[in-house]
Order: C-alpha cells, then structure tokens, then sequence
C-alpha cells in the first residue's frame, strides 16, 4: 500500500494556553486524587507514606513529565499524536512502533472500567440531590445502599444465574456518562475537550474548597480534632522507612505517583504532540504537576481522612480504607450525614448539599481523566487509519460497549485489569519510554527537545536524575514487582486484591487476560497496517521537520 491510500485527518491544535494546562490537568486531577491518595497513605504508614510520595514525585513524577512532553512534542512534529509514531521518532529500529502500541491499547483498557466508576459518582450525586442517600446514611445502611446500586452479586445466565441481578440504575448512569465522554470527543480539543477542562477544572476546585472549609472548621468530636486527623499524613514513623517490608511503603508511593500524573499511560505523550517547537514544555508541564499536588495533597488530603477520623476514629477511617470504594461511597455519606449545614441540625439535607459537592466533584474528576486516556485511540484512530472524529468515537464506544459487559458482571476481570493496565503497565510503559528517549534517542538531544522554546532553564541535576536515576529506579521497580506481585498473579498464585484466587476470580482473570491480550493484538495489527501505508517512513527523513 501507499501513503494515497488512506487519508489522514488534519492535525488538531490546542485553542488556548490556559486551556491546554487545564486539560492536561484535568487529565492528571482524576478518581485517584480524593479516592485512591488518601486510602493508599492510610493503608502504608501515614506519614511514612507522604515522604516516599515526595520523594518519588522528585525522583519519578516530574522527570517522566517532563520526559513524556518531549516525546510527545517531537512525535507531533512529524504527524503523529501516538506512542507508536513517537517512539519511532526516537529511533530507526522498526519494532519500536508495536511497542507503542501499548500506548494506544493500554489507556483504552483502564477507560473500560474507569468510565464505570466515574458513573456511580454522578449516580451518587443525583441520589443526594433526590434525597435517597440521604436517608440510607442517616438509617446506617450507606453499605446496603452502595450494594443496591451496583446490583450486588450482578451476573449472567452463563455464569450460573437465570436472570439479570445487576441494577438497572447503574447501567442507565453508564450509558449517560459514556455518552457525554463520546460526544466531547467527538467534538475534538479545542471545541471539546478543552472547554470541558475550563468549565469543570475551575468547578472542581470550588466544590473541594468548600468542602475543605466545612471540614477544618468542623467542632472536636469525642476528644478527636481535624488536626489530629491531619496528623495521620503528616507524622512520619521514620524507621519504617528503612525497616523489613519498608518496600511495600515505597512501591506504594511510586505506584501513586503512576497513577495520581497519569504518567506511563499514554495520554500525556498525545496531549503534548499538539504542540510546536515554539510552546514551552518545561514550565507548562511544572505547571501540570502542581496543580494536580495541589488538588491531591492540599484538598483530597484534607477531606475524607480528616472528616471520617473526626467522626468515626481511626479504626474505623482504618477499615474504610481498606477498599478505595468504601472510603468514598459509604464511610463520606455517612460523615456528612453528622455535618452540620449552616448552624442547623445535621440529616438529610447535610447530605444532599455535601453529598452533592463531593460526587460532582468526583464526576468532574473522572470525565477529565477518562477523556484524557481515550484521547489515545481517538488520536491514532484519526491520525493512522483515517477516521473522521465521530467515526473515531464510535469505534472507541463499541470497544468499550464489547468489553465492559465481562467488567460489569464477571468477579475479578476488573481487578485484573485493573492491574496489569492501571498499575504494572504504567511502569512497564514509563521504562519503555525512559530507555528509548534518554538512552537510545541520547540523553543531550532529548534535554535539548524538552528545552525547545522554553522560558524557564531546568535544573540540571535533573538531567542525570532522567538519565540515570530515574530508569534505574524504574528497571528496580519493575523486577520488585515483578517478583512480590507481577509472577504470582500471573500464576495464580495471588489474586491482586491480595490472596489466592477462588474459582469465579481465576474465571474473572482469565476473561479479563484474554480481554487484554485480545484488545493488544487489534491495535499490533493496526500499527502493522498503518506502516504498510507508510504512514511512518516521513520520521527520519528530515530531522528538521
């Protein structure tokens, strides 16, 4: 085939300044920010937590942001807005671009489940506005509520049950949210994604804000303080740092950071390929980190720790912790329940206005996020197979329609995902990347990329921390992981949710491999189409491009 062959569409381009940081902030201020954050420094030591967090923000975080921008921009200079094009920027070696294409398969994979989650937090809010969650917290029954909701127990026929058991509510909210994240990508960045980002970023803060407010000036409660539960982040047990199992703490922090930067997905290296040589990538992608620090540490760390220990102690914030979900779906309506509103009485109508702030602020979160990672497939959808955006979204919608059937209703298949996608593979991709931009692309020209049209001169012991300190860091991550987690899931030995595997999980995993390895091998031959019609062979040809 040849290039006339199929006809690219024409390259997108970010409408604003503002509006390119904000959605690249909106992209990193997700779910993990107010959900995952909170549980994770809970269940690894607090404090203790919060300085391996810093230190893997310095040593990990910002590097590899800075380092994705790069590749991203340099990729966009020769037309493509994808892992595959990019990498094969880097280098001549051909096999490159089917390792890009983890970079288009992996960010669609966690959408699957992700666009899920992001439903129950508008379904949420719209129970707190009607009222009905207010009335379970204020009964005790936020656990019977949340079960309701997902259809507890949601199966099949071919599993074993006769009938639907799933809630009909849920699904309904599925549809609604995946709607609205297919019609903003339809509609492409600037007349997209980029408003959503300006209207819902600015939104988002106000609701955290608030909440925030509510919570620190909140009354001591059985001898507890909210600054007794700030306490819980900010009193570090330095010996377990350094002591037996002091790794768990560490692999944690790290993982957080993955997942808090959006780093390692893909989405940040197609955001970034809509620039030009001219755009400042050092400060803007600083301007990223801190946004997101500041929604992560500053507000999701001061909400539903705090609120849950004032109320409830900390066995209980303990217990609540121990699942992502619980935290943010049973345990807050329950705290808000006990909120006072305005100096009245604390009920229902505590709950309907916080309530309401903290799931919208949720949905916010995650539709940001969730556009961010699908903007991927959109990207190389368009970009390499010739599709028009709506043509695109459609595509992107039957996947996800295909494959969260098995998430919905098969036990485990989410967890895997969740796993191999949301958790091992952003630090596979992100080691990928580093080998390729700092070592084979060479570390003096990807220093010099990440510097084009900058205002701002980076420090440059950060040069080595990327060239050596970071990778290493990577290579030592993955084969601790690769030996404590990665090996034994793949065995069957543990399930990622900790423990062995009981016969629906290993059902659940099995489904959801094939799901992964099914969705991978599409888009390896894709990427193999796309280079029979040279849509790759422009790269080297004129480095000045």
């Amino acid at each position: 085939m040849s290039t006339t062959d199929y006809a690219p569409q024409e390259r997108e381009q970010w409408g604003s300044r503002l509006g390119l940081i904000l959605a690249m902030a909106g992209n990193a201020v997700g779910l993990g920010n107010f959900l995952r954050f909170p549980n994770q420094a809970v269940q690894n030591g607090g404090g203790s937590f919060m300085v391996a967090y810093f230190i893997s923000l310095v040593l990990l975080g910002i590097p590899l942001m800075w380092m994705e921008w790069g590749i991203g921009r340099r990729g966009g200079t020769f037309g493509h807005s994808t892992a595959p094009g990019m990498f094969q920027s880097l280098t001549k070696a051909r096999l490159v671009r089917y390792l890009g294409a983890i970079g288009v398969v992996m960010p669609l994979l966690i959408v699957i489940y992700y666009v899920y989650i992001e439903s129950w937090t508008l379904g949420y809010a719209v129970s707190a506005i009607g009222g009905s969650l207010g009335e379970a917290a204020l009964a005790g029954e936020g656990s019977g509520f949340f079960a309701d909701y997902l259809g507890d127990g949601a199966q099949l026929g071919f599993l074993g049950n006769e009938t639907w058991q799933g809630s009909n509510q849920a699904i309904v909210f599925f549809v609604i949210t995946m709607a609205v994240n297919l019609w903003v990508l339809s509609r492409g960045l600037s007349k997209g994604i980029e408003i959503i980002a300006k209207i819902g970023m600015p939104v988002l803060v106000l609701c955290a804000v608030a909440l925030v407010a509510r919570v620190l000036t909140l009354p001591d409660q059985g001898g507890r303080s909210v600054i007794d539960g700030l306490g819980i982040y900010w009193v570090p047990d330095w010996s377990r740092l350094f002591s037996s199992g002091a790794e768990v703490i560490w692999l944690a922090a790290a993982g957080q950071i993955f997942f808090t930067l959006s780093v390692g997905s893909g989405a940040i290296n197609t955001y970034a390929s809509y620039l030009s040589n001219d755009d400042d990538i050092a400060l803007t992608g600083l301007a990223t980190v801190s946004t997101n620090e500041f929604c992560e540490v500053v507000l999701g760390g001061t909400l539903a720790i705090p609120a849950a220990y004032l109320f409830m102690g900390i066995g209980e914030v303990e217990a609540a912790s121990a699942s992502n979900m619980g935290l943010a779906f049973v345990t807050m309506p329950q705290v808000f329940a006990n909120t006072p509103l305005l100096g009245a009485d604390p009920g229902a109508s505590s709950v309907a206005v916080f309530g309401t702030l903290w799931f919208g602020l949720l949905f916010v979160a995650g539709i940001t996020s969730s556009l961010a990672l699908s903007q991927p497939t959109m990207a190389f959808l368009q970009g390499s197979m010739g599709l028009s955006r709506r043509k695109a979204a459609l595509v992107v919608g039957g996947l996800i329609a295909i494959c969260v059937g098995p998430v919905i209703v098969i036990p485990g298949v989410l967890d895997e995902i969740d796993y191999w996608a949301g958790t091992f593979g952003l630090v596979l991709f992100s080691t990928i990347e580093v080998i390729l931009f700092m070592w084979v692309f060479g570390a003096d020209r990807a220093w010099a990329e990440i510097h084009k049209g900058s205002d701002i001169q980076i420090p440059r012991i950060f040069k080595f921390i990327m060239t050596w300190v970071t990778p290493l860091v990577l290579l030592a991550m993955l084969i601790a992981w690769g030996a404590q987690q990665a090996w034994p899931i793949l065995t069957f030995e543990n399930s990622p949710g900790g423990g062995a595997y009981d016969d629906a999980g290993r059902t659940g995993a099995v489904v959801g491999r094939t799901i992964m390895l099914g969705m991978f091998l599409l888009f390896v031959s894709l990427v193999f189409v796309a280079a029979r019609r040279g849509n790759y062979d422009k790269v080297h040809q004129g480095e000045a491009a």
